[in-house]
């Protein structure tokens, strides 16, 4: 699946800081959302109609009402993500390799089983705890010769704007990378002097944080045929993204040799933060002994979120006093916006073979044209990022099989799963594999799981509309292991 990224820099004109279609995506595209336990992750997520398992309460909370025992259950994780970049339309370009790892914690939960005294409800039961629904760690480097530089969208933001802002156009001013050579009100570069030259660049992308889901679930079984239940969700979101991007005049035998300039390096942080909440309602049917049918319905989360975000700029050029340089540092940048994730619908079926095991299978809808943002005090800036997605986006759709195989106290697990892209225009399906190990005694219980997915992604830096822009292809590796311990009372 070839998903566009482009963090930051897509400024609009009337705003410091703005959302993309990106931020939605990454904000509510969940392509393995609920694989927070071993043994759902060893099955490749595939436990909707099944339940008995703490992972449903984040897909469908129906399956809570199996539980004949009260459990607590706590899941280490171990996730791998490797990044292979190469700068588009360069011929000089590498590829690049870079690997970063994350200890942390996928699931911790509790679950308190109850039979009511008489009539055909035979459980109801309670579970709240912690489900780990995205990660975003991933680290990224390319380098490489293109034409093109990212004064061109300095210039360009400052002269279609009345006025600079602090964080790009303001900022490149103020390093003297822009400067109004006629005093006539129109900005100036050194690179507009030769527009086509190849220009070195390089990058370096740290991205870090999750979303994690504080879940409050009650389910019940009547007559153990129908289970239903319902989680309310307070989803909690952390993202960080650092960059230092970097440009250099390699000189005339490499294509280069741009008047005055030498070298640029432009750094941007920026965190985001902030709570949200959900409700998510299913059922699951059992018309047969070994066959359970399964369905849920996650409503919007409704988000509230906060970023902050600062810039820096160094410019370094020669004029004919010698070497000089320019430095600026923009505020500190403070946002508050609403954010509203799409509706997602899940259906599951799956097959209880005697004592030997199981098989199932899910499929999980959303259309993220539904997501938007809200801003307060920026109707129009509102109206034309969610337009953007409108425009960018659309339905997908998550297909997840899985199965387990019981012989006496040990489980082995295999899962598979496929993954359509939610960009409008791409037809890419991506894979992902899985596979897992149990061990089940009657009071605790211990397992092993392990995903690996790839997705093949386009970064872009910066946004221009005049100038040439830059591209990079990231072919990211993601392997997962998650260790879940669990004792029954």
């Amino acid at each position: 699946m070839r998903i566009i990224l482009s963090f930051g820099l897509l400024l609009i004109f009337t705003l410091a800081h703005s959302q993309t279609a990106s931020d939605a995506l990454r904000f509510s595209y969940l392509d393995g959302s609920g694989i927070s336990t071993a043994r759902s992750l060893g099955s490749g997520g595939a436990l909707s109609a099944l339940g008995t398992d703490f992972s449903v309460i984040s897909t469908n909370p129906a399956g809570l009402g199996w539980y004949r025992r009260s459990e607590f259950v706590i899941t280490p994780s171990l996730t791998a993500v490797g990044t292979e970049s190469k700068l588009l339309d360069s011929e000089d370009a590498l590829v690049n390799r870079e690997r970063i790892s994350k200890l942390g914690i996928s699931n911790l939960g509790i679950v308190i089983a109850s039979s009511p005294s008489s009539g055909q409800w035979t459980t109801f039961n309670f579970g709240i705890g912690l489900n780990q629904l995205a990660n975003f760690n991933q680290r990224f480097f390319y380098d490489g010769q293109s034409a093109g530089s990212i004064i061109n969208r300095f210039q360009e933001l400052a002269n279609g704007s009345e006025s600079l802002d602090d964080f790009e156009s303001g900022l490149a001013y103020d390093a003297e990378a822009l400067y109004d050579f006629n005093s006539d009100g129109l900005y100036d570069s050194d690179v507009e002097l030769r527009p086509n030259a190849l220009i070195y660049k390089e990058q370096t992308v740290t991205t870090s944080g999750s979303l994690n889901e504080l879940a409050f679930s009650f389910a019940g079984s009547y007559n153990d045929k129908l289970m239903l239940g319902v989680t309310i969700g307070v989803p909690f979101l952390n993202y960080t993204a650092d960059k230092t991007y970097k440009e250099s005049d390699k000189g005339e035998d490499q294509g280069g040799n741009v008047p005055f300039f030498d070298d640029l390096e432009f750094t941007e942080s920026l965190t985001t933060t902030g709570i949200g909440i959900n409700l998510k309602a299913g059922l699951i049917y059992r018309p047969i002994q070994a066959v359970r049918l399964g369905v849920a319905f996650h409503t919007p989360t409704a988000f509230g979120l906060d970023d902050t975000y600062r810039n820096t700029m160094n410019y370094f050029y020669t004029d004919s006093d010698g070497s000089k340089s320019g430095s600026a540092e923009s505020p500190d940048g403070l946002f508050d916006y609403k954010f509203r994730s799409p509706w997602r619908i899940i259906g599951g079926l799956g097959i209880v073979v005697g004592k030997s095991g199981f098989l199932s299978g899910e499929i999980e809808w959303a259309d993220y044209t539904g997501a938007q943002f809200g801003y307060a005090d920026f109707p129009d800036d509102e109206r034309e990022v969610n337009n953007d997605i409108v425009n960018q986006l659309q339905a997908a759709a998550n297909i997840r099989l899985g199965g387990e195989f019981v012989y006496d106290i040990f489980r082995l697990r295999a899962g598979f799963g496929l993954h359509q892209s939610p960009l409008q225009g791409d037809d890419t399906v991506n894979e992902s594999i899985s596979a897992g190990f149990g061990i089940r005694e009657k009071s605790f219980f211990l397992d092993l799981g392990y995903r690996h997915y790839l997705v093949e992604e386009t970064y872009t830096p910066y946004l221009t509309s005049e100038a040439p822009m830059q591209f990079v292809n990231n072919d990211v590796t993601n392997g997962r292991f998650l260790l879940s311990l669990g004792f029954r009372f």
